[in-house]
């Protein structure tokens, strides 16, 4: 069992410096992380069992717009940030599962309880 990953970002050059990061981290044969450009990202997402927004776009007083996205129902949408964004009631609105930036928070929270505190 394994993932084909896909990385795309704003900024020329972060998802390349990402994909090989990873690639070694993870001890992966070289590319086995393929980049999209951020302008093609739709026709790729769709094909996605798992779409993660780990960008600034949707927080507060960060302009910008992810590229627009079609979803599928069932899909997983990772969304890190906080409260209601374009991304979030897109897949929502799609029929996607969405994990919140929220959900992520109290999960770190929990975790973070369990190390320090051993409970």
């Amino acid at each position: 069992m394994g993932a084909n990953v896909r990385i795309s970002a704003r900024r020329p050059g972060a998802a390349d410096e990402l994909a090989r990061d990873m690639t070694r981290t993870l001890d992966l044969p070289e590319g086995s992380i393929r980049t999209v450009d951020w302008e093609g990202v739709a026709p790729e997402a769709i094909q996605s069992d798992a779409i993660v927004n780990a960008t600034t776009v949707g927080l507060a007083s960060h302009a910008g717009e992810l590229p627009a996205l079609a979803w599928r129902t069932g899909q997983v949408a990772l969304d890190f940030v906080y409260g209601e964004t374009a991304f979030a009631r897109s897949a929502r609105g799609n029929g996607a599962r969405l994990v919140t930036g929220e959900q992520v928070l109290v999960r770190q929270g929990a975790l973070a309880f369990r190390i320090w505190l051993g409970r």
